[in-house]
């Protein structure tokens, strides 16, 4: 039987032991890029302002995400790395 993708994906990402390094994902959309990080041993906390994309990163990666709008005064978690989308220009 073929794996669904979201099977396939959940069975290549390593587990994300206990104190493993923190990836703090900002602008994160459905979490292409904290993917990756996940792959190799990272824990990963995503923050996203659309809620379909948060739901899909919170579905198909084992990290958290935390929907609502960034600003200068959001609280972050300390972190090892961090990484960072960009929103495309929806307008047409």
């Amino acid at each position: 039987m073929e794996l669904s993708y979201s099977q396939n994906i959940a069975q290549q990402l390593k587990p994300v032991p206990n104190g493993s390094p923190l990836v703090v994902d900002l602008f994160a959309g459905c979490g292409g890029l904290a993917l990756g990080f996940e792959a190799q041993g990272f824990a990963t906390h995503g923050f996203e302002m659309d809620g379909d994309a948060c739901a899909s990163y919170r579905k198909n990666l084992l990290g958290v995400c935390t929907q609502g709008t960034l600003t200068t005064e959001t609280p972050l978690p300390k972190a090892d790395v961090s990484i960072g989308g960009h929103r495309a220009n929806r307008s047409a």
